[in-house]
């Protein structure tokens, strides 16, 4: 038996493109009061584009045409129901976890980082979509990092519980491991922004965290898949020293082969996928085809990553 799945990774870029300062509940609200006399203004920008909500609602509509078998999001935080108009009609979906909404920071919604209170925002942007033609159903398991770095500088990592997802999917004829990562990031720049050091080392206990929790958990009767935002630069050394070190070797042994698939052409980016096939599974990934979708140019900071596979059965 020999199929084919098609998989996408997108970072959708689904801030909010603005926060209204009024909207804090009543004990907050003095904050909105002070800004507003500071800085003329309650609105705080956060997405620069003015159009979020139009452009995500075209991201579906157009993954609806590429029709994968899976869809691995990123960043979808304030702009689930755009995204999801049209997918939800042929795509099953994890748990979605909300997005920022400053109305609910003394709710549930929000954990408070120690030692000093300040609030962290229960979502993570993650989720699967999962083509209900192909699979029958799933499970779902919510891991945040253990360690981040970062929260009014640094790419604001610890305004939210980023982490990664593991999936278990259930396919008409195969299962799937399925683990969705959104790991650190940095504006790593000579002039202004020279030390990345602690966002290298959150990276590395994030990739040394998922290799665990993969080595723990992961079934050795089918392959599994990794696919995310990993914030990782092919053109830093630092970075891909990281990924051989704590995620390929620890997971590399005679009966499982972890191997990433490159995208092809020149265009290489932070969006990355790996396959993990065992030797005791019944059926094996085999890369066919990999490139980012210049299509969605201007939609989101980041291309979709596709990425098709011949599922064929272990020899």
């Amino acid at each position: 038996m020999k199929q084919q799945i098609k998989i996408v990774s997108y970072n959708i870029d689904g801030l909010p493109e603005k926060l209204d300062l009024n909207t804090l509940p009543w004990p907050l609200r003095p904050i909105a009061w002070i800004y507003k006399f500071i800085k003329k203004t309650s609105w705080i920008t956060i997405n620069d584009n003015p159009n979020k909500a139009n452009d995500i609602s075209l991201i579906g509509h157009k993954l609806e045409e590429l029709s994968p078998d899976l869809i691995a999001v990123q960043e979808d935080f304030n702009y689930h129901k755009e995204l999801m108009s049209v997918l939800s009609e042929k795509y099953w979906s994890g748990e979605y976890a909300g997005g920022f909404d400053l109305s609910k920071l003394l709710s549930r919604a929000v954990t408070w980082w120690r030692p000093f209170p300040l609030p962290r925002f229960k979502c993570d942007g993650l989720n699967l979509l999962m083509k209900g033609s192909r699979f029958s159903g799933f499970f779902e398991h919510i891991i945040p990092w253990k360690k981040s770095h970062g929260y009014f500088t640094h790419a604001n990592d610890k305004l939210t519980l980023k982490g990664f997802r593991s999936y278990h999917v259930m396919g008409r004829y195969i299962d799937l491991g399925v683990y969705v990562i959104h790991m650190d990031a940095d504006f790593y720049n000579p002039a202004t922004c020279p030390d990345v050091t602690k966002d290298v080392k959150a990276r590395t206990s994030q990739f040394k965290q998922l290799a665990e929790y993969i080595i723990n958990h992961d079934s050795p009767l089918y392959p599994s898949i990794i696919i995310g935002d990993t914030n990782s630069s092919v053109y830093y050394s630092w970075d891909e020293t990281n990924i051989v070190q704590n995620l390929i070797k620890p997971l590399q042994d005679s009966k499982t082969q972890i191997v990433e698939v490159v995208p092809s052409g020149d265009k290489k980016d932070v969006d990355r996928v790996f396959i993990i096939n065992y030797s005791d599974a019944k059926y094996k990934l085999i890369p066919r085809e990999c490139s980012y979708d210049e299509s969605f140019e201007g939609l989101s900071d980041h291309l979709p990553l596709v990425a098709t596979f011949d599922l064929v059965e272990n020899n």
